[in-house]
């Protein structure tokens, strides 16, 4: 199946990790991908802690893409392309450590900030979409971002939106440790 935690709230990437560790507690294989982000957050750093779970970014972090440099943006567009691939091997190598051939779920794969990374053109959608059609029946996807495409989203079987209604940021509060990273 998959799932879509979409919107302009903030919870998106902490419903995928939360996903994570349900799937880790009943011994499925996770492997947890994030686009366009570095790998500060407190609960990447608890992923990483928990057995089955591979936790897979990018080798470079420039911050917002609209401030990054042409080479920084090359760069990041690389990255993006190479991750996937390196989601699709970790997937792969992760499948065959569960099997049991009648499990419901033989894998979890979440895709933090995939949308984000289709958008900026880093990825393709078609991509993404060839991806899906290669995860296999029995494997979970988590995708998660801003602004999912229409095919996208048809191929969905959850589909939630997260909303902002109010955010400390408004009023110019920034990110805090222990709470938004």
């Amino acid at each position: 199946m998959i799932q879509i935690y979409c919107g302009d709230g903030k919870g998106k990437t902490s419903a995928g990790v939360g996903a994570c560790v349900r799937a880790a507690g009943h011994g499925i294989p996770v492997v947890f991908a994030q686009f366009l982000k570095d790998d500060t957050s407190g609960e990447v750093e608890m992923l990483r802690q928990l057995p089955g779970v591979a936790v897979l970014h990018a080798a470079h972090n420039f911050g917002f893409w609209k401030s990054q440099s042409s080479e920084e943006q090359d760069i990041t567009r690389r990255e993006a392309q190479e991750l996937l691939d390196r989601v699709e091997e970790t997937m792969q190598r992760a499948k065959k450590r569960r099997p049991d051939a009648d499990a419901e779920i033989d894998c979890l794969v979440v895709l933090d900030e995939i949308m984000a990374a289709v958008n900026l053109g880093l990825l393709e959608k078609q991509q993404v979409m060839d991806f899906l059609s290669r995860k296999g029946e029995q494997t979970e996807v988590v995708l998660t971002g801003r602004n999912p495409w229409e095919e996208l989203v048809q191929q969905a079987d959850y589909v939630s939106e997260v909303t902002a209604r109010k955010h400390p940021y408004e009023q110019g509060i920034v990110a805090r440790v222990g709470v938004e990273r």
